[in-house]
Order: structure tokens, then C-alpha cells, then sequence
């Protein structure tokens, strides 16, 4: 008999950002393939951030990752960490789809920022990200940033946000 564990991954709301008008959310996921749902933003797009090492990540994993995203609303994704732009590569494939023009799924805006420090990176994310109007018309209000656990980025980004939230 197979017993199947439901794990819960909570989000931790960091704060409101001013400067973009966001609510700015904290995920830690222990694996890529973690399940999670989003029902404190539920209904809204969002910018996301992840903080990722996906070097030994295989591409169908992320481009289930990268479509999970786009099925909760992902307006935006910038990618961070090693291998960041092959992320941010297979979140395009997944936008434009295996038919384009007819499984394009709109103009979801991404960038990889493989040669940023975390801090730099997150700066760019909290002060520049902006969806475009015609996928995202009434903009974001929620700002996601996904980390995987085990690592020490969590705090570099608690810190970078506490010092952008006034």
C-alpha cells in the first residue's frame, strides 16, 4: 500500500514594497518539485524572483517548475544562481509553447541575471520589474520570491528586502 504525504509549503509575507506598490512574498521550497499552491495571492498575477541553482536540474523538471508558474499567474520571472539562464530559457519555451503562433501564451516579460551579485539582482527585481500592459493590464500588486532550502541566500534576501521596505 502506497502512502502519499501532502506537503504544504507556506508563504511568508516580507512586507509591502512602496516603491513598485507590492506585496513582496517569501517561498522556500526544499526541491524544485516541492508542490505549492498560492492561495494568499490567489487570483492575482505576480512578479517572481527565484533563487535557484539548477545546474543539475534536468529540463523537464524546470519546464514543469516554469509552467506551474505561468498556471498561478506569473506576469514576470527573473532568474538568478547557476545556470539562471537556462531557466530563464525554458520559462520562454514555455511561453511560446510546442504551436506557436496559437500556443503563445502572451507577452510574459523574463531575465536571467547570472553575473549580478543576490543583492543587485533582487534590487532589479523590487525597483525595475514591470509586466507588460497587454498581458498584465491591471499590473501586479504581489512580488514572489522563490528560494530553494538548504542554502544561505534566505537571509541575504530577507535582508535586501527589510532594507527596501519603509
Amino acid at each position: 500500500m502506497a502512502i502519499h504525504l501532502k506537503i504544504m509549503v507556506a508563504l511568508r509575507c516580507l512586507g509591502h514594497h512602496s516603491a513598485s506598490n507590492r506585496d513582496v512574498y517569501l517561498l522556500t521550497l526544499d526541491a524544485l518539485d516541492t508542490p505549492f499552491t498560492l492561495p494568499d495571492i490567489q487570483g492575482h498575477q505576480f512578479t517572481c524572483f527565484c533563487a535557484l541553482n539548477a545546474e543539475a536540474l534536468p529540463a523537464d523538471k524546470l519546464g514543469k517548475f516554469c509552467s506551474h508558474l505561468l498556471q498561478l499567474g506569473c506576469a514576470y520571472l527573473c532568474t538568478w544562481g547557476p545556470d539562471c539562464e537556462r531557466v530563464h530559457d525554458i520559462m520562454d519555451e514555455e511561453i511560446v509553447g510546442n504551436n506557436p503562433p496559437q500556443s503563445y501564451l502572451g507577452c510574459v516579460m523574463t531575465t536571467w541575471h547570472a553575473k549580478d551579485s543576490l543583492s543587485d539582482a533582487l534590487s532589479f527585481f523590487l525597483d525595475w520589474t514591470q509586466p507588460d500592459e497587454s498581458y498584465a493590464p491591471n499590473g501586479c500588486n504581489v512580488a514572489l520570491i522563490i528560494s530553494r532550502a538548504g542554502n544561505d541566500w534566505n537571509t541575504t534576501i530577507e535582508k535586501k528586502v527589510a532594507a527596501e521596505i519603509v
